[in-house]
């Protein structure tokens, strides 16, 4: 990786989150910026947030997974009584013992249900609600639908810098593996932005070490692109790299970055050539979760990693069942490595958790496509310091609001169900926050103890 790809990297992740707007306009959610965190009213527990220790890698699934991948349970039902649009072709949907999607890396799902290294809640539903791209965007990456126009990743930074939580000393507490996803890093909601050190970071998912160069045997340098391919002696290496930072970066945490250079280069190295218990798939999905792990494992001031699931989005309102099915099996074999890699080196602090835009209809439309919907299945790994894994929570029953048209999952009336701000909510309590109702606009954490005995936090 070339330095100027580094900085454009870097650049790019500060850029969205301090420039960025989202021009969707939701019909409850001012756009304007002017609602503020309520961060004077958190109620934070330092004993809390070490004791659990918890850090996080966050994927979103930007345009949203079809929930049909944790929920098989109805397709039957939609082939028995021909209410696709485009009928199904069953043995392209195989149903594991869980009802998950075989083919899709339900199989593996399984494996790591079975060894209570997960929970899937079914059933994060919110009824009568858009389920547009834009604002569901806004809303669930923000963690509320009151306006607070800050994303859960720097929400979270506020607080543990506000309460001492988070300091300069700290190396890479916010981190997002190719570049993550821009609107959980916005700041708009506070009167001074994060400072600096607590901005994201981006590392691209080969974890190439921008600061590496090699040496001839006359003990000289290329600095390629950013000298004209001219050649220097290593001596005046430094003093040109800071003066190339002054000329071409204004971005303070860019400073930051540069001014800890042979620290960081040395973290890369220790990191990027640790022996690891486990083998990761050279996948896309595969590679970032590897590098997200191996940053977490090396640097005990990490506390988030932000990334998105899958080499494109999940939008897919033709083909759906190929895409789908290659997307999320690469996506589950690469956590699946994560999750090993957990348990091989006695790991149970770091979870994983999956979220996305919304589920998706499960009539196939003329092009063999899922439309949206607004049910969708969140998927948390790990964590075992912290979490009661409890399987599969959530029923569903197939509704019908038009044949062959719209056909969705939703819960059933006696179902445990919760809104995605419960993400949100969940994530903040596991870092020390004990209201995070406040946040999120009055929506509190994951809580199925009513249904399953037990709540998900073991806080």
């Amino acid at each position: 990786m070339k330095r100027r790809d580094f900085l454009k990297n870097a650049a790019a992740s500060l850029a969205a989150a301090s420039a960025w707007r989202d021009v969707a306009k939701a019909d409850i959610i001012p756009d304007d910026g002017t609602t503020r965190l309520p961060l004077e009213a958190v109620d934070f527990d330092p004993g809390q947030y070490r004791n659990t220790g918890a850090r996080t890698i966050l994927i979103y699934l930007t345009g949203g997974m079809s929930d049909a991948v944790a929920n098989l349970t109805h397709i039957p039902e939609i082939i028995d009584n021909d209410l696709s649009q485009t009928p199904y072709t069953r043995e392209l949907l195989t149903p594991t013992a869980g009802g998950l999607w075989q083919e899709a890396g339900g199989d593996i799902l399984e494996k790591m249900l079975d060894g209570g290294d997960l929970t899937i809640f079914r059933t994060c539903y919110n009824r009568g609600a858009s389920v547009a791209h834009g604002i569901n965007q806004k809303r669930y990456c923000h963690g509320n639908d009151k306006g607070y126009e800050s994303g859960i990743v720097t929400t979270l930074m506020h607080t543990l810098y506000r309460h001492g939580a988070a300091t300069r000393e700290n190396l890479f507490t916010n981190i997002t593996v190719d570049g993550g996803f821009y609107k959980l890093l916005q700041d708009f909601a506070t009167d001074e932005p994060l400072p600096p050190f607590l901005r994201p970071v981006s590392f691209n998912r080969n974890f190439d070490n921008p600061y590496n160069y090699k040496r001839d045997d006359l003990d000289q340098v290329d600095l390629g692109d950013y000298t004209c391919n001219r050649i220097f002696n290593a001596a005046d290496y430094d003093s040109r790299l800071n003066a190339l930072m002054l000329r071409h970066n204004h971005y303070d945490a860019l400073a930051d970055v540069f001014n800890k250079r042979k620290e960081i280069s040395d973290f890369i190295e220790t990191a990027r050539t640790r022996p690891l218990p486990v083998e990761y798939p050279q996948t896309v999905d595969g590679k970032k979760l590897e590098t997200a792990m191996r940053i977490l494992i090396t640097s005990p001031d990490t506390r988030i990693v932000t990334t998105a699931g899958g080499h494109s989005g999940w939008d897919d309102h033709s083909d759906a069942i190929p895409l789908h099915q290659k997307r999320a099996r690469e996506l589950f074999e690469a956590i699946a490595a994560a999750v090993a890699h957990m348990n091989a080196a006695g790991i149970d602090d770091i979870s994983i958790v999956l979220m996305g835009d919304f589920g998706r209809n499960l009539s196939l439309n003329k092009t063999r496509g899922w439309d949206h919907g607004n049910n969708q299945a969140i998927y948390w790994f790990g964590g075992k310091k912290y979490l009661r894994h409890q399987g599969i929570v959530g029923e569903t029953e197939l509704h019908v609001w038009l044949p062959k048209a719209r056909l969705y999952n939703r819960p059933t009336a006696d179902s445990f169900t919760f809104p995605a701000y419960g993400v949100a909510a969940t994530l903040y309590a596991l870092y020390g926050i004990r209201n995070p109702e406040v946040l999120t606009g009055g929506y509190g954490v994951i809580d199925p103890s009513s249904h399953k005995g037990a709540p998900f936090l073991k806080i």
